[in-house]
């Protein structure tokens, strides 16, 4: 993607990344934290917080904090698909009900989401030209 401002070209390289794989990866991360914290466990990296809390006690910390990582990590991931989702949709009621007002939607992702978006701009450009030419059609009719 190249943008112009001014004299200056700077070119953006974008990587499209699928959701699907978004989501493989995230899952494949979430599954090595507990992997990654028994392998402290058993290697004695905890054994001041052992000797100190106990052995059930911090087992339950760590869980606690992978399962608040776990927790962290999929709101994130939750939010930044539906968000978009919400937008669109939202722009899309105004839109049915004849409101047009709405400017474009700034693309975020570069990702099936990123096209969606893309698209609906396009839509919605489409719209507006389409109710342009209609209201000076009925315009000239009337004169």
């Amino acid at each position: 993607m190249v943008q112009d401002s001014g004299n200056t070209k700077r070119k953006e390289i974008r990587i499209q990344i699928p959701i699907f794989f978004k989501l493989m990866i995230s899952m494949l991360f979430v599954a090595t934290i507990p992997i990654f914290l028994l392998g402290i466990v058993s290697m004695g990296g905890t054994a001041s917080i052992t000797a100190s809390l106990g052995l059930q006690t911090t087992i339950i910390l760590l869980t606690v904090v992978t399962l608040a990582i776990v927790l962290m990590w999929s709101f994130f991931l939750a939010s930044s698909i539906t968000s978009p989702i919400v937008r669109l949709s939202n722009i899309a009621q105004h839109m049915s009900q004849g409101e047009i007002k709405t400017a474009e939607i700034d693309v975020m992702s570069n990702d099936e989401i990123g096209e969606l978006v893309t698209s609906f701009n396009k839509l919605i450009n489409t719209y507006r030209i389409l109710d342009t030419l209609a209201k000076d059609d009925t315009g000239h009719k009337e004169v």
